[in-house]
């Protein structure tokens, strides 16, 4: 490796060395209710959960290029925002060239962020759904065989990353020694299924609880839509499933629609009590873990994430129309 490439890795790892290890915290309930921890992924060096997943994906990537090679590579991914922000972080200091698709409903700010970090955007309409942003995505792929297409809704380094790293880190965070349920919404389902599999295994019994959006539930029968649904949800359509929850799912326990005006409203009132600030996925994961820590009791522990902590536009909108 000469001397640019390996200041280049270096820098990488520079940027990994402050993935992970976010903090565990305690949610208050009231008397009667199961204990609520939940892991706080804004700590991550983009502010997101999704560093976790751009760097398994893009390091898998590197270590089955030559190194001489790294610079020939183009790498194409969709993204709902966040995902883009850490993959264009990385890939610039790597000098690696990145193409986006995005809904034309992503923030202003975050399509300028991504061009000031050196990515290329493509945007396709929102009414499209996510689905017709990953199906643009796949289209570009076939047509340009140059795009090295990371598709985060198969890469298993996504689900490998959660397996290994978040959800061992909550295991060893955890100040009891039982969980009995995991609350997560599905994305790409790698943070779900990756974290339980981990819980799992240290705890048989615990409880796997999808939180999914009202607006385009998973597996949903319903074609895309544009309607808001809170971050990172990732409902497809057309009886669309994600592969990492598909072939598991039998082992969850339940399924919760959330809404989008329901998490804005739980992001205020979470903040105006305790001075959290949380995005619109992790608010939909705290309404559930909520519902579950009442069904479940006193004697039980629940387990949710909160991959982030708003963008500015949510907290717009949550002082607009909560």
């Amino acid at each position: 490796m000469n001397v640019q490439l390996k200041g280049a890795w270096d820098r990488l790892q520079a940027f990994a060395s402050q993935v992970g290890e976010t903090p565990l915290i305690e949610i208050a309930t009231p008397p009667g209710a199961a204990r609520i921890f939940s892991k706080c992924e804004w700590d991550n060096p983009t502010g997101s959960i999704k560093d976790r997943a751009a760097y398994a994906m893009l390091v898998d990537l590197l270590q089955r290029t030559p190194a001489h090679d790294w610079h020939k590579l183009h790498i194409l991914e969709y993204s709902g925002g966040n995902l883009g922000l850490s993959l264009a972080a990385m890939c610039r200091e790597l000098q690696i060239r990145l193409t986006l698709v995005l809904s034309s409903g992503v923030s202003k700010r975050i399509v300028n962020r991504l061009g000031e970090l050196g990515a290329e955007v493509i945007l396709v309409d929102k009414e499209r759904g996510f689905w017709g942003v990953m199906e643009h995505a796949m289209e570009l792929s076939e047509r340009n065989p140059s795009y090295y297409f990371l598709y985060q809704h198969t890469n298993e380094s996504n689900f490998i990353a959660h397996r290994m790293y978040t959800g061992s880190e909550i295991v060893s965070q955890l100040p009891v020694s039982r969980i009995d349920a995991w609350v997560a919404s599905v994305g790409t389902g790698g943070t779900l299924m990756g974290v339980y599999t981990a819980l799992v295994e240290s705890f048989p019994q615990v409880q796997l609880h999808l939180v999914i959006p009202a607006e385009l539930p998973y597996g949903s029968s319903n074609p895309p839509n544009g309607l808001r649904k809170y971050n990172g949800s990732g409902g497809l359509g057309n009886g669309r499933k994600q592969p990492f929850v598909e072939r598991e799912e039998e082992r969850l326990s339940r399924q919760w629609p959330i809404s989008f005006p329901e998490t804005l409203r739980e992001m205020k009132r979470l903040y105006e009590e305790t001075g959290i600030r949380i995005g619109t996925s992790a608010a939909a994961n705290l309404l559930v873990a909520r519902q579950v820590a009442d069904e479940l009791g006193p004697n039980a522990t629940v387990v949710t994430i909160f991959p982030d902590a708003g963008t500015p536009e949510e907290w717009e909108d949550v002082y607009r129309d909560s």
